[in-house]
């Protein structure tokens, strides 16, 4: 069986940043406690983690493909963690093991111009956004020419569901499930994909899936909550084909993901659908 991570982070050192001072800021909010650890794992993913380390992390817990994500918050906070130029360049390195997805800056007046580098020119498969750290409201109609060109593209798009709590200032409210509601009843043909189960939201995110034949959600960066995931409605609505396996390594590391996962009350089938046939679909795999 293949296992496929629908999200990941590649923080290493071989990967481009913005000035770690104003990232370190931005993530802690400057209280001097997240400070220290903030700083302590900039250091870490900038000086001393490679991409040869996540392969490796990879191989030990059987996960043969994931979806590597960059993350452009320029207009929010001014920098960026790890190119889309990152992404393309780690994917050529490692073609079979892993799949780009772009962050582009939605706010940006050049954003569909980084739309099309994306898709076109660096050949990435898919489109990542953070609406609750990029401080944008997703629903908002200015944007549809975006999801309109996603569609044209033959796109997925991955979005941020639920609150967020890496950055200080990050405006939770655009983080709803029900703001993805809004696109996914204009944009019929567009493939979305809700981020992190929709925490603390997530009936509202199953609504959402449930409603919109296009729209999946993924379980990542929340083992500790998969006891209050509603499994039983994706399971009475015949839902389960839209659960997409995610991780957000390395802010949830793996050991911790599947000893939860395992933990789940469903059989191994829907488990295994989960890891990986779900996936394929959406990656057209």
């Amino acid at each position: 069986m293949m296992v496929i991570d629908m999200h990941v982070h590649p923080f290493c050192k071989e990967a481009h940043y913005g000035d770690k001072k104003k990232i370190a800021d931005a993530m802690s909010g400057n209280d001097p406690i997240k400070l220290k650890r903030v700083n302590r794992m900039l250091n870490a993913i900038m000086e001393q983690y490679t991409l040869e380390d996540y392969i490796a992390i990879m191989d030990k817990f059987n996960i043969n493909k994931a979806v590597i994500v960059s993350l452009n918050v320029s207009s929010a906070y001014g920098f960026i963690m790890v190119t889309n130029e990152d992404i393309a360049d780690f994917v050529k390195r490692f073609p079979d093991r892993f799949i780009g997805f772009a962050c582009i800056d939605v706010p940006a007046a050049d954003a569909s111009e980084q739309l099309d580098y994306a898709i076109n020119s660096l050949n990435l498969k898919g489109i990542k956004l953070v609406p609750p750290a990029q401080k944008f409201d997703i629903s908002e109609r200015k944007y549809d020419s975006l999801w309109k060109k996603m569609i044209d593209l033959n796109i997925p798009l991955w979005t941020h569901g639920g609150h967020q709590g890496s950055f200080y200032g990050s405006i939770a409210r655009y983080g709803h499930p029900l703001l993805i509601d809004d696109i996914a009843l204009r944009h019929k043909e567009l493939t979305i994909v809700i981020g992190h189960m929709g925490v603390p939201w997530m009936w509202d995110a199953w609504s959402v899936v449930m409603r919109h034949k296009n729209v999946y959600i993924d379980i990542s960066a929340y083992p500790n909550l998969y006891n209050w995931f509603p499994w039983d409605a994706f399971i009475t609505e015949n839902l389960t084909y839209k659960i997409l396996f995610a991780s957000d390594y390395p802010l949830k590391h793996y050991s911790e993901i599947f000893n939860a996962f395992e933990k789940v009350q469903i059989n191994d089938s829907l488990k295994n659908a989960i890891l990986e046939k779900n996936a394929k679909k959406i990656l057209k795999i």
